[in-house]
């Protein structure tokens, strides 16, 4: 109530309580005087009145038009509070993070929204020091967790003390633009990968043209690093000048030409040239993205060209190869039952020529195969289907008649499901040398047939012939205890001779074992065959180093030592000493030494001392015990030489060493 209103208040109330009486408080006014007061009073609280609703409807108005902005804003207006409650938010901000609705929004926190929910007190430390955050770019998830870029605007709203008490925002989807943005970035990454690529050469030309609209250069208006290595010339040598003006124009006429069509018809084309200037071969993709103008990327393909150059006179070198030589190469399609390739040369194998081959069905193929090879035939093309390769040998009727042997090396390429796609291989006239076969066949069993007729003789000369000279020397024995003087001494000589060829048909007979089959190896005891062979020569000063050692040999291993020991009584003179020492050799091997103190071998004599008997440097008789020693040695996989007892001094006895291979763990045999 207004002051006026309360002193009006007051005269009424004065007038009432006198009964039409003045009262003190009235003073000198009159009775009209108070109504006219009044109703000035009654019209300025009436005009109040009207002001203060006049003000209260602009505020609703105001409130409405607030209300309506709030929920027609096309960005999305919230209010969260500090701990993330969303207190207040409009329409769009559920549309944007897919929502079904406000209230549903209200039950959430703007903690659901974040892509990571610790930014959420980096956010607030921001707020609490700067108040406000304008236009940041955020990653948020909607409602159904799918990402989306905003863009938020956020004011803080404190307390009297200063204290963060709610934040007011506004967002916006920025996706699109985001995702514009990032395309276009992309693009432009692109683009510069594109011209800084070191292996791609980039140039951006402009097409001249003559009067009749031809294209007859080109300018130079961008070029990259690579160029500049392609073609030898720096950017500053090739902007914005002709490229006849830095290339030979006749080198160049047919890139200008190409280049012009691209750049009037706006046609991309990709092409192969070659500019023998720079001996470099390149491969170029020109488009237009404007009339008159040409962009071009290429790539240097010189090694390329240079390996297919190569593969191509290869091929060609490969397929004079195939169709000059004796021998047939040939592809069979066993989808299409035909042959894809026959070298010419057939026609000199079969007389059918490669195009009547090409005709043959399998089954006109096997026809032609003789009736007893077909079977192998076919077993061997089924096999070789797992294995992929096969070999045949079979006769083959040629177009005359006549059988031919045929030798087929092939293979079989199948696909990933293991079915036969192609067999390809060479073929070869065989014939020749089958025929050469059969009659070596026959040789050979002629030369078993000679070998047994041999074996009959060898028989008789060691069995019946030795039998006769045992007679033969047991008469003699007998003739020498019968006679003296000269009479005596040729019956000494002819039982002599008669020793000796015992002696000759002995070892003749133990060659003979040896050829005869293989050997039969075992383990034997070294020391037991050493101290045997001793017993053997009891009047010669012989000196052993015991030994104990197992070797691979087999029973003919006794006859090395006799005829060494015996070589040394024989021909080492009167009082010849022997000496025989065993130890350990190289990888596995015992080497065995027998030396003498006789008369030695020159060096001259030192290799073939063991072949005179193959080279017929001999006596009757003579180097074949040094013989038979030689190959029973090779026999046990040994080796065996001669050198002097006493280096440089060969006239003091001979030492002679083979090696034997050590048997480990093996047990002991008999010598």
């Amino acid at each position: 109530m207004t002051a006026r209103s309360e002193e009006a208040e007051a005269l009424l109330t004065s007038g009432a309580e006198g009964g039409g009486q003045e009262g003190p408080a009235a003073g000198d006014l009159s009775v009209d005087e108070r109504i006219a007061a009044l109703l000035a009073e009654n019209r300025a609280l009436r005009a109040e009145n009207a002001t203060l609703q006049s003000t209260k409807n602009a505020l609703l108005e105001s409130e409405e038009r607030y209300r309506r902005l709030f929920e027609n804003d096309l960005t999305g207006d919230f209010v969260t509070a500090t701990d993330g409650r969303i207190i207040a938010c409009n329409p769009a901000f559920v549309r944007i993070f897919g929502f079904a609705s406000v209230n549903e929004a209200l039950d959430t926190s703007i903690l659901d929204l974040y892509e990571d929910p610790g930014d959420r007190e980096l956010l607030l430390l921001r707020l609490r020091q700067e108040g406000k955050i304008e236009n940041q770019g955020r990653t948020r998830k909607r409602r159904d967790g799918t990402r989306i870029h905003v863009v938020e605007n956020l004011v803080g709203r404190f307390d009297a003390n200063g204290e963060l008490i709610e934040i007011q925002a506004y967002t916006y989807d920025d996706s699109e633009r985001k995702r514009v943005e990032d395309a276009l970035r992309e693009s432009m990454e692109w683009y510069r990968q594109a011209l800084d690529n070191p292996l791609v050469g980039y140039a951006h030309c402009r097409i001249i043209t003559d009067a009749s609209g031809r294209a007859v250069d080109f300018v130079f208006l961008e070029v990259n690093g690579t160029f500049e290595a392609f073609s030898g010339r720096s950017r500053e040598i090739v902007l914005n000048r002709r490229i006849t003006e830095t290339f030979d124009p006749v080198e160049v006429a047919d890139l200008i030409a190409t280049y012009g069509d691209v750049a009037l018809t706006g046609r991309s084309v990709t092409f192969e040239y070659r500019m023998p200037s720079l001996e470099k071969w390149h491969e170029v993709t020109a488009f237009s993205t404007r009339p008159g103008y040409t962009t071009a990327f290429f790539t240097d393909i010189t090694k390329r060209k240079l390996a297919e150059n190569a593969l191509r006179e290869s091929e060609e070198r490969f397929r004079a190869v195939l169709e000059n030589s004796l021998d047939a190469a040939y592809r069979r399609n066993l989808q299409a039952d035909r042959y894809d390739y026959m070298s010419p040369v057939i026609e000199q194998i079969l007389g059918f020529t490669a195009e009547e081959m090409a005709a043959m069905n399998i089954a006109e193929v096997m026809d032609r195969i003789h009736p007893d090879d077909r079977p192998s035939v076919g077993a061997e093309l089924s096999n070789a289907i797992a294995s992929g390769q096969g070999l045949l040998v079979y006769r083959f009727r040629a177009k005359h008649g006549e059988y031919r042997w045929l030798e087929d090396h092939f293979t079989v390429i199948c696909d990933p499901d293991g079915r036969p796609l192609y067999r390809g291989g060479i073929v070869r006239d065989v014939t020749g040398r089958k025929e050469a076969e059969e009659e070596i066949a026959r040789v050979h069993r002629d030369l078993e047939s000679a070998h047994r007729e041999a074996n009959l003789y060898l028989d008789i000369l060691t069995h019946d012939i030795g039998n006769t000279e045992n007679v033969s020397n047991l008469y003699a024995e007998l003739l020498q205890d019968s006679l003296d003087g000269e009479a005596a001494c040729y019956v000494a000589s002819l039982k002599k001779s008669i020793g000796k060829s015992i002696e000759i048909l002995g070892i003749v007979s133990k060659i003979r074992r040896i050829h005869a089959g293989p050997p039969d190896i075992r383990a034997i005891d070294l020391d037991a065959v050493i101290r045997e062979e001793a017993t053997h020569f009891p009047d010669l000063p012989l000196r052993y180093e015991e030994v104990r050692r197992q070797v691979l040999a087999d029973d003919l291993l006794s006859e090395v030592f006799t005829n060494l020991i015996g070589n040394a009584v024989r021909h080492g003179g009167p009082g010849v000493e022997v000496f025989i020492r065993a130890e350990d050799g190289d990888d596995g091997f015992v080497r065995v030494t027998v030396a003498d103190t006789g008369r030695g071998v020159p060096d001259t004599r030192k290799d073939e001392i063991f072949h005179r008997y193959e080279k017929k440097q001999r006596g009757v008789g003579e180097g074949l015990g040094l013989y038979l020693v030689g190959i029973l040695i090779d026999r046990y996989g040994g080796r065996i030489w001669v050198e002097d007892r006493i280096p440089g001094r060969p006239e003091e006895g001979a030492a002679f060493f083979f090696l034997l291979r050590e048997a480990k763990g093996g047990g002991t045999g008999g010598s």
